[in-house]
């Protein structure tokens, strides 16, 4: 399997490229497992991020309302380091954007290749999140982002909880319900 990284938009996108003898031009594919491109054998590498760069609005739409499912072999280490380094970026951001409401404690932050988990809390504050966060759309990593800054407050799922999330994010039922639409590994 041949997987790239490439940017659109300021987003880091991962792509699996498929040399195809049968393939007449080059194609595009958004499905649960993420972005293909799909090319002709004779078509050269240069011309592939070209193709993809042109789409890249279309691409950036159909990954926000697809479901994001990237086996984790499919991504090579390399890649892998990345995309953990953009999670973390990303989601210290938000949660200190988020914690101006808070202003909870926690004692620390890590970001991992999780298999079944979005993100999680320990008793002792210490907030772990999944990588592949930053493979979705803002309005959910936000939610998740805000799911666990609460549990600092509130270790269960009560009304309490569901409260404390609901001072900033509002709509988290439905945020909640579209991430039942993605996978976590």
């Amino acid at each position: 399997m041949n997987t790239r990284l490439i940017i659109l938009a300021g987003q880091e996108i991962i792509y699996e490229l498929i040399s195809s003898r049968k393939a007449r031009q080059m194609r595009l594919e958004v499905g649960a497992n993420g972005l293909k491109v799909v090319k002709p054998v004779f078509v050269p590498f240069i011309f592939i991020e070209q193709f993809i760069k042109s789409r890249a609005d279309w691409i950036i739409k159909n990954l926000a309302v697809t479901r994001v499912s990237i086996p984790p072999s499919v991504i090579p280490k390399e890649e892998l380091i990345i995309l953990k380094r953009r999670a973390a970026h990303l989601i210290l951001a938000r949660l200190e954007f988020f914690n101006q409401s808070y202003n909870f404690k926690y004692k620390s932050l890590s970001v991992r290749d999780q298999k079944t988990r979005w993100g999680s809390c320990s008793q002792l504050g210490a907030l772990n999140f999944n990588c592949r966060l930053a493979l979705l759309p803002e309005i959910l990593l936000d939610y998740v982002a805000v799911h666990e800054l609460c549990h600092l407050k509130e270790m269960n799922h009560s009304e309490r909880f569901w409260k404390l999330v609901a001072l900033t994010i509002p709509d988290y039922k439905e945020r909640r319900h579209q991430l039942k639409h993605y996978h976590s590994s």
